[in-house]
């Protein structure tokens, strides 16, 4: 069983403001590909079609969040980073709290505004950290900055909201193991930043680990996606399940299969009119039953875009697609 919740959770948090970074040539990363089972070489066209199908699809999701009152932040990617359009994973960034819970239940201090920056298994994505970005926009708005990046050297790695699943409501992190989401890192992350870890084993349906949690688990607006039956061992998908329960979070069961068409691979945002959104690739959309639509709709509004490039060629849809700026 899991450790009991504090009653005094602080308040749901969620994004109205985010990053996207436009491809630049968005092709196939050989790089990631060992570890990524859902990456293919798309079938029957080029490399300059994938990566004209890549900027139309990128700015039709743009457009798709900004018409439904979501700010953007929008920047171009450099060269010789076939993933920088997949932003989460390189930073995260945190509002200020008070009177939060550390990892162990103790009272801390408030936490200041903040931002993580992560290291990333592939060395073509290390090179998506953005220095202008770090000095221009994060120093500016982030008062406090942790940088796990030298993890790189030692083969220890830790894809930010890739590898993490943050239920910031309930202060509790959730990460499923894998060479990309670092064990001891994952819990030097939680004590940092004061969250209560539950780390498991997922793995796809060729017994392979999950690359990232976020492909197999989203939560937002009191609804978690989560596929249950990836996890390994009876207890620890006890655990998760018994975790979002007593956080008061109704849990969406997700089938392997689900998860093959991304529909884990969801976002949470409030548009500025304090709307609840959950945004996700149409291929997701289409692939849940329509009880499961119904759930979801009771909780927010759906926003979905066709991301199939991104998906077939990168392994990654909308969730990848968008970083955070709280």
């Amino acid at each position: 069983m899991s450790t009991p919740l504090p009653r005094d959770l602080p308040a749901v948090y969620s994004c109205s403001h985010v990053l996207m970074v436009e491809p630049n040539n968005f092709t196939y990363n050989e790089e990631t590909s060992d570890t990524n089972a859902f990456q293919h070489l798309p079938a029957g066209i080029g490399t300059e079609e994938v990566a004209e199908r890549a900027l139309d699809q990128h700015r039709r999701l743009q457009e798709l969040l900004t018409t439904n009152g979501v700010t953007v932040t929008l920047l171009r990617a450099e060269k010789d980073t076939p993933d920088a359009p997949f932003c989460n994973n390189w930073f995260s960034t945190h509002p200020a709290m008070e009177g939060l819970r550390d990892s162990h239940g103790m009272m801390e201090e408030d936490v200041p505004p903040t931002v993580v920056l992560y290291p990333l298994m592939a060395e073509n994505r290390q090179r998506e950290r953005r220095q202008e970005l770090i000095d221009n926009l994060f120093r500016r708005l982030y008062s406090r900055m942790i940088n796990m990046t030298h993890h790189e050297h030692h083969g220890r790695f830790l894809e930010s909201t890739g590898s993490l699943c943050m239920h910031d409501a309930a202060r509790t992190v959730y990460a499923a193991i894998s060479p990309r989401t670092d064990h001891g890192l994952a819990a030097a992350w939680a004590d940092k930043m004061g969250y209560r870890l539950v780390a498991f084993q997922a793995t796809g349906e060729d017994g392979k680990p999950y690359y990232h949690t976020n492909v197999m688990m989203y939560i937002g607006h009191g609804l978690a996606g989560v596929c249950l039956e990836s996890i390994e061992t009876p207890e620890e998908r006890r655990m998760v399940e018994d975790s979002l329960e007593a956080s008061g979070t109704a849990v969406l069961p997700l089938s392997r299969e689900q998860v093959r068409r991304f529909c884990g691979n969801a976002l949470s945002l409030t548009n500025s009119a304090g709307e609840r959104l959950l945004v996700m690739s149409t291929q997701a959309w289409e692939s849940y039953t329509a009880e499961q639509k119904r759930l979801m709709e009771q909780h927010c509004r759906v926003l979905h875009s066709d991301l199939t490039v991104f998906e077939d060629a990168g392994g990654g849809s909308a969730r990848c697609l968008i970083g955070e700026l709280f």
